[in-house]
């Protein structure tokens, strides 16, 4: 890989922070390369330009880069009203929590069957508007006449970023956790994921939090990066989504990397402070620290690219007058 390429530079400078010296390089370059447009897509959503944005982005699916190769089906991608629509999730499990939510608003033209991972469908069958929901590793689907990529639906969909509603669309019954004030925290996600070395920070930033009086905290890591922990120990809890999704709302707060979790505790409704790198993931690119995908969300987003002290501080601080308020 020639790291002098134009691509290269771009993407380098927008991991390093430096997001419009990256668009101007972009914009130098043949507009039909359907690397040039992808990469665009993401400064679109920077500029708030979600519907645009999305259709950019979109280029990403002939170089394997964006969402997942289309299903074994004859139906057309949806684009009017008809009776059934196979809303069918891909990526990885947050985007699969993520664009569920859209299931409510194509509902609207007709019945909806929303496809997602086998651990997911028994926690996304609450949402509203769902005519049923069925695992992804289905050899055979049910018949339908238009089918939704769920990455694409605000595209699909023709949604900027006003049309999006950030109230909760996932629902689960409560389980009790004792203490005050109680804070779930988690520190890394997927390593499989093809940016997570960006997102990825020193465990221990996080697991200092717990020594502020005044609030009860629990880890939420399961499977990767565990660590022994000097207060409550979920992992063994949460055996499935339904499980998680019935811990994340006995929680008052849950502070994690850009995770799943996140995702999850984020479309429970469940406060949710969420860490993110200088190049965050493309429903992070609008600028700020709320966000219009969740109402419960608060971004904590890395200064400096490779130092992540500030929003760590940022939280500490915040989590320390929260704490006080309650007192």
């Amino acid at each position: 890989m020639n790291s002098l390429h134009p691509l290269n530079v771009a993407l380098k400078l927008a991991i390093e922070g430096e997001a419009d010296w990256s668009e101007k390089i972009l914009r130098d370059q043949p507009q039909d390369d359907p690397r040039v447009a992808f990469n665009l897509g993401w400064h679109e959503l920077r500029h708030g330009n979600l519907y645009r944005g999305m259709d950019l982005m979109s280029a990403g699916r002939v170089l394997s880069v964006f969402g997942s190769p289309p299903p074994n089906t004859p139906a057309p991608i949806f684009r009017g009203p008809n009776p059934t629509i196979l809303l069918r999730s891909e990526g990885g499990l947050g985007d699969h929590i993520i664009n569920a939510r859209f299931a409510t608003q194509l509902s609207q033209y007709g019945k909806v069957i929303l496809s997602t991972h086998p651990s997911l469908v028994n926690l996304l069958k609450t949402i509203d508007g769902v005519s049923d929901v069925i695992s992804d590793v289905t050899e055979e689907l049910p018949d339908h006449d238009y089918w939704v990529p769920a990455m694409s639906a605000p595209y699909v969909l023709k949604l900027d970023y006003k049309d999006l509603t950030g109230t909760p669309y996932v629902k689960a019954k409560s389980k009790k956790l004792n203490g005050k004030f109680k804070v779930g925290l988690r520190w890394s996600g997927n390593p499989q994921f093809e940016h997570e070395q960006h997102r990825k920070f020193d465990k221990q930033l996080m697991l200092d939090l717990a020594n502020m009086e005044g609030a009860t905290f629990y880890s939420l890591q399961r499977d990767e990066d565990l660590v022994d922990v000097p207060f409550t120990d979920l992992r063994h809890k949460m055996k499935t989504w339904v499980d998680t999704a019935s811990i994340l709302t006995g929680l008052d707060l849950v502070i994690t990397s850009d995770t799943s979790v996140a995702h999850c505790a984020a479309a429970l409704g469940i406060e949710t402070w969420i860490v993110v790198p200088v190049l965050p993931y493309y429903i992070w690119a609008l600028p700020g620290e709320k966000s219009p995908w969740y109402d419960a969300v608060t971004l904590f987003r890395q200064e400096q690219y490779g130092n992540w002290d500030a929003p760590f501080k940022k939280i500490h601080d915040k989590l320390q007058q929260k704490i006080y308020n309650l007192e």
